[in-house]
């Protein structure tokens, strides 16, 4: 009887190893079968940001190169002064530095308080 119940427990262990490495084998798959289509998706997303990093790349080559073109054609008054002198009657004068805004708003103001003065001074008169 003895033997009949060790032969039972040893045919009882033999399936339960048999079933751990179906396990194994399952969760494996398992964990595959849910790991690759979060990595695709992922590796997705990834190419989609590099490739509108290189969309932008390429603008801002192409402004780079067109601020450096206008740089090199701007950087010279003279180029400047003989082209105006060329194409337009009316004789241009260089602004002194009080004349030149860092902004918009700084225009603005300046334009107000002239104008502002330039009233007073027709009230009075």
């Amino acid at each position: 009887m003895n033997l009949k119940i060790n032969l039972k427990i040893i045919q009882i262990l033999k399936m339960f190893r048999f079933n751990k490495k179906k396990i194994a084998i399952f969760i494996i798959y398992a964990s595959f079968f849910i790991a690759i289509p979060i990595i695709k998706n992922e590796t997705r997303l990834i190419e989609k940001k590099i490739q509108n990093h290189q969309t932008q790349i390429t603008f801002l080559n192409k402004d780079l190169s067109e601020a450096f073109l206008e740089f090199n054609y701007l950087s010279s008054p003279a180029v400047l002064e003989d082209k105006i002198n060329k194409n337009i009657d009316i004789k241009y004068d260089n602004l002194n530095i009080s004349q030149i805004y860092l902004d918009f708003d700084d225009f603005i103001n300046e334009q107000k308080k002239t104008t502002k003065i330039l009233s007073y001074e027709i009230q009075e008169k």
